[in-house]
Formats: C-alpha cells, structure tokens, sequence
C-alpha cells in the first residue's frame, strides 16, 4: 500500500492547526455549527438526504478510543488470566511486580472471580463490569510492524487498518465532520493509503479557544442554524415529516446548549499539556464535538522496558494508565455520553514472564487487548499457557482451550472482529473486511 508521509517537523504544528481549523472552522463553521445545535454535520449540510437515510444507519453505533502502542507494552503481564495460575506452570515462570502499587488483588468481572494488579482491581464496578481482557498474540517482536498489526498481516481487505476501517463505516451513522481517525497520540495511522498528521490536545486547545466568546459565537451559530432549517421545511411542507421528526429529536435546547457551552470551555481550560491525562480529556470533547468516529491515543503500561529495574515503569505507567481510563469514562459521563463510547488499547506485542524485576522481552506470542464499553461483557478472553504463549480459545464461551475453534494464530483478527461488531458493525460487513478470525460472542453484552 502506497502511503504519503506527512509534513516536516517545521511545519507540522501548523499543518495539524490547519487540519484541526478546517474540521471545526471550515466552510459555514460546519463543526461549531454541529457542537452548537447537537445536530450531525451530514445534517446540516444536506438536511432532507440525512434525515431519511437515517433509518438506514448502523444501529447502536459506539465512538471509538483507541490507545496503540508500538513499545510492546507490558500491558499483558498484570491482567486477569495471568495469576492464580494452575500448577502445570513451573515455579517461578511468571513474575509480577511486587512493588506496593502493584500487589495482586481479587476483582470481579460480572460476578466472576479474578486476580490482578492492584490498579485494575481499583477500577470501578461498573467500569469492570463492561471490561474484557481479550489474551492473543500478534506473532510479531518487532517494534517497525504496528502497521502491520493495524491491517492483520493480510487478513484484512487491501490492507486497510482496523481504526480507519471501523471510522469509515461509523462516520455515516454519527454524521461525523470527517471520516477519518484523529490521532491524538502515539502511533500513526493511514486512511486511504494516507498517513495521517498526529495532532495533539494542546493543538485542538489554540484552534477552540480562538474565537473571542466561544459560548456566544455558539449561541449565535445554534439559534442561527436552527432558524434557517425551520425556514427550510417551512418552505417545503410536502416533504418536511422526516426532516421535522429528525430536527426535533436531536437539536439541543436552549438549557442543552447552555451546558454544552459551559462544558466545552471548562474542558478546554483543563487541557494544558499533551500527555495521557490531557489525551483522554481531548479526545472525549472530539467525539462531543462529533468531528471523528474514532480517536487514537497513547497510554503507556510500560514502554520498551528491558532494563527496566524491579519493573518500576511498568508500575507507575500502569498505575497511570488505569487511571486514565477511568478518568475517560468520568468525563465521558459528565458529558452523558458514558454508554455511546467504547475504549479500547491494542499492542504492536506483549511482554515476557520471566526475570525477577530486571526488565522484559519481547513477546510476539502472547498479548492482551482490552475492551470497555456498553456493547461488552465484562471478563476474560482466552488465556495463558505454559511457556508465556497465548491459548487457542472457544469463540463460544471465550474460554481458553487448546483446540479450540478460534486458533492462537487467528486470535489478533478475533479481536479485531469482535472490536468491530462490539462497536456497532453488522457482522456481514465485519466478515467481508476481516477474513480471518472469529467473532467472540462471550466478549459481547
């Protein structure tokens, strides 16, 4: 697949700007104007085609935000299914961190019992409940193959990549300003054979706050935008049913408005840097704003750790990292958009078992994704086997089994094709993008 690199480091803080300006500030303010009134862009721009394909749209469609990591994070070695191991594993072949932070502890996944890492078991109920720790591999230990892991090693269609795959088909159902991703942090990612700018919360910072009076510049946009549509259907009663019903079920109120506003440039505020704390608060105003289906971001579990000594990084970056994610999901509810966004994290590889606190290799057998969102059932995705490798798996149930129908060697498309249908996808669609791998129906709510 051919694909464009970006612009010079000179000049990529004012390109991303500019993407960021055209998305938002564009031709008729078209993102403000969206943020302004609750109605999709696609509506505004062609309010009777919308509307009536409406009906027609992917159901219960879910925003998407995704952290990739090229590092190979560690993310794998502390999560349920790696404690409370049976006795099959030899003594002393799989080491955790014994720092304080990091001390195993019971959680409950749905009623199920399980053991973790400290940070994962402080999630929240409700959060653990929708939260699936999906065991796979990738079956690669190279840092250079994210990409490759993005579009399955060949599994998926012309070698497009997971996050643009799922954008694309999500834009027409949210009326998103744009089909493609936004990468906020981390890793590239390409749309149409294009890589994409990286942008940064800093940056969606200057381009929204530049307006004088952001609250009244979107009062003005929301009661301008709402007049010349009822003119619109007043002048066209024979076919305004559709157009109306539309209007009337997504356009914010007045009060709405009032606290969209309050919140967009309280958020705004908060935003002063560009590290995982600042990622997640930008990429949950992007899907308020409705400019992307899907977001990438970069939460760090343990970076590139081979020297990393009593395994003090992958401590303080998972403890960070976990914490992340709950403060995703706080301001996602505070937006009341808690069950309409799903969160995910996907590794270009896992991380070894064995040493005793002197750091860990590279794993390309054995990894683990994380699902969280409304559309998941809150538990354990297959499983680990002795020697630090990923089981084969029971698309049924989920569980580990060797011989089962979802082989270790499909599993990274397994996750991939039940991300997708998790997130709103029909399954015709998924199966025709994604050729390998099964959907696992025990991940799904």
């Amino acid at each position: 697949m051919t694909k464009t690199t970006t612009t010079t480091t000179t000049n990529a803080i004012p390109a991303r700007r500019n993407i960021l300006k055209a998305a938002l500030l564009g031709p008729g303010a078209i993102g403000l104007r969206a943020l302004a009134t609750g109605l999709p862009a696609s509506f505004l721009l062609d309010p009777v085609r919308t509307a009536r394909a409406a009906t027609a749209a992917i159901t219960a469609p879910q925003y998407l935000i995704l952290s990739l990591s090229a590092s190979g994070d560690a993310l794998n070695c502390n999560v349920p299914g790696t404690y409370d191991l049976p006795a099959s594993f030899a003594a002393g072949s799989v080491y955790h961190p014994e720092t304080p932070e990091m001390m195993p502890k019971a959680l409950k996944l749905n009623g199920a019992s399980y053991t973790a890492a400290s940070p994962w078991a402080n999630l929240p109920q409700n959060l653990l409940d929708r939260t699936v720790f999906f065991h796979h591999r990738t079956q690669t230990a190279n840092h250079g193959e994210m990409e490759r892991v993005l579009a399955l090693f060949g599994v998926s269609r012309r070698g497009v990549e997971a996050p643009s795959f799922f954008s694309a088909q999500l834009a027409t159902a949210f009326g998103t300003v744009q089909p493609q991703p936004i990468a906020l942090g981390g890793e590239t990612v390409s749309f149409n054979g294009r890589y994409l700018p990286k942008l940064s919360p800093t940056g969606l910072k200057a381009v929204l706050a530049s307006p004088t009076d952001l609250a009244r510049d979107l009062q003005n946009l929301r009661d301008g935008s709402l007049d010349a549509l009822n003119k619109l259907f007043k002048e066209n009663r024979a076919s305004t049913k559709p157009e109306r019903n539309f209007l009337d079920q997504l356009a914010l109120s007045q009060n709405q408005f009032r606290k969209v506003a309050d919140q967009v440039s309280t958020d705004l505020a908060a935003i002063t840097a560009d590290n995982g704390p600042n990622q997640v608060l930008a990429a949950a105003l992007l899907v308020k704003l409705n400019v992307t289906p899907v977001v990438t971001i970069h939460l760090p579990f343990s970076g590139d750790n081979h020297l990393d000594t009593n395994w003090q990084n992958e401590t303080t970056q998972t403890v960070a990292s976990a914490a992340n994610i709950k403060l995703l999901f706080d301001k996602l509810t505070a937006y009341g958009m808690q069950d309409k966004v799903s969160f995910a994290a996907l590794n270009v590889f896992g991380r070894t078992f064995d040493g005793v606190g002197s750091g860990r290799g590279h794993n390309p057998s054995h990894n683990v994704a994380l699902m969280i969102g409304k559309p998941f059932r809150g538990g354990v995705v297959g499983g680990l086997l002795p020697g630090g490798v990923s089981s084969d798996l029971d698309a049924a149930t989920g569980r580990a089994m060797p011989g089962g129908d979802v082989a270790a060697a499909d599993s990274l498309p397994a996750v991939a094709k039940t991300l997708g249908v998790g997130i709103g996808l029909p399954q015709i669609v998924v199966d025709d993008q994604i050729t390998g791998g099964k959907i696992v129906r025990a991940a799904l709510a």
